[in-house]
């Protein structure tokens, strides 16, 4: 579990001269994982961001001490070419037109929202850190799967090969690629063959599968797709056409999996993902002898939020923590929102105890976090869980109603903490 940025994010910056506000920035965007240093004087940050680039620089309205603020915003420009962030004071259209003709590229309303700063900061991690495509070649020729790995690997893809189309149902399990080229004519089975197979699982049916072949004639390549294939292509063709083709397949599929699969508030696992994926650890783990844990937390008063706030504070307050839990596990494929202010993690490989610590740890962190009420106002907001041991013999379901006991315990005895089954 992590609560870090990634390694190649870039420190952010904050210019204010009011110390106990600068602070309180840093110490909310700390919780995310995220290094913020705060300047009172505009040399020092400048200074900075020559040493050391940063993510995003933040400028707020009460300015520095050493410059006004129309000499310090060019500056800046001049040296940074990301994000500047101007944290203000409701202010009239014009000033707002006259602060991004000088360089401001984003405003925060006061007070500090640092949900709104995070949500950008997210998507631009995302763009500088972009997944590699996992591509599996399905050919019994050396040459060609040589040709086409070399190809896809020297664009940044991560790529399997195998000859047995035969082992391909475990290799899909084992490597979960988000395409599979695959060729026609196989001395275990054709390329068509297989892919009618494969599109009888509804596990394998929604991936990518190009068939790469010398076939070149129309109707043969038009029954292969037919049979379940996306695309056809060419053996030996242009290495440019290839790229093309398996990138723009892999964001389709991407985007598709997203859509099905993640809670479109939280980006989590949503709730029928997420007992999927609990299945098949509980199969794991039985079939490995390994441990396995499983918690549900539960946000304290949440409806109260809704009920004096309003649904919008509630949403921020769902996504801080679908946040939280991002960070701490990256992929989080694992983490899910189970339903309304609910949330599930699977522990593959982790004792009880361990589980529980680990989901303490995220307690207390998102007890530090400082949300927005509807008035503005900052408040604290706490969540209760129950953590639960697989044991032998145990079903999914079973380990899903021992969690959710052990919650109610926690919330019996007085919430904001984490509850053991017994």
């Amino acid at each position: 579990m992590s609560f870090d940025a990634p390694s190649s994010a870039g420190p952010i910056y904050l210019l204010c001269r009011n110390v106990a506000y600068a602070n309180d920035i840093v110490h909310q965007l700390s919780l995310f994982g995220l290094r913020c240093i705060a300047f009172a004087r505009a040399s020092a940050v400048l200074a900075a961001i020559h040493g050391d680039p940063p993510l995003a620089v933040l400028v707020d309205e009460t300015g520095c001490e050493d410059m006004t603020l129309p000499q310090i915003l060019p500056m800046i420009v001049r040296l940074h070419d990301g994000p500047m962030v101007y944290l203000s004071q409701p202010m009239p259209a014009q000033e707002q037109i006259e602060l991004a003709r000088a360089g401001v590229s984003d405003f925060l309303p006061k007070p500090f929202d640092s949900h709104r700063l995070i949500d950008q900061i997210d998507r631009m991690l995302e763009a500088q850190s972009p997944q590699q495509a996992r591509v599996l070649i399905v050919d019994d020729s050396d040459m060609l799967t040589h040709w086409a790995s070399n190809v896809l690997t020297m664009a940044g893809m991560r790529v399997r090969s195998v000859k047995n189309p035969l082992k391909v149902p475990q290799l899909i399990a084992l490597e979960k690629p988000e395409l599979i080229l695959l060729d026609m004519y196989m001395p275990e089975c054709t390329g068509d063959e297989l892919a009618r197979v494969l599109r009888q699982n509804p596990a394998f049916d929604g991936i990518p599968i190009v068939f790469l072949s010398s076939e070149t004639q129309r109707g043969r390549q038009l029954s292969a797709r037919r049979m379940g294939g996306d695309d056809f292509l060419v053996k030996n063709n242009d290495p440019d056409e290839l790229i093309d083709i398996v990138t723009m397949m892999v964001d389709r599929y991407r985007r598709l999996r997203e859509l099905m699969s993640r809670d479109s508030l939280t980006r989590l696992l949503n709730h029928t993902h997420l007992i999927e994926r609990l299945l098949q650890e509980v199969a794991r783990a039985h079939e490995t002898v390994r441990p396995l844990a499983f918690a549900m937390i539960d946000i304290d008063h949440f409806k109260s939020v809704n009920d004096q706030h309003g649904h919008a504070v509630g949403d921020r307050v769902i996504k801080s923590l679908a946040r939280l839990l991002r960070q701490a596990f990256p992929g989080a494929d694992l983490v899910g929102r189970y339903g309304g202010e609910e949330f599930a993690i699977v522990f593959p490989d982790t004792s009880l105890l361990r589980a529980a610590q680990q989901v303490d740890v995220l307690r207390e962190r998102f007890g530090e976090f400082r949300h927005a009420s509807a008035n503005g106002e900052s408040m604290a907001i706490s969540f209760s869980a129950g953590v639960a041991q697989l044991i032998n013999g145990m079903h999914a379901e079973q380990l899903i109603e021992t969690a959710d006991a052990a919650l109610y315990q926690a919330k019996a005895a007085g919430r904001n903490q984490v509850g053991l089954a017994r």
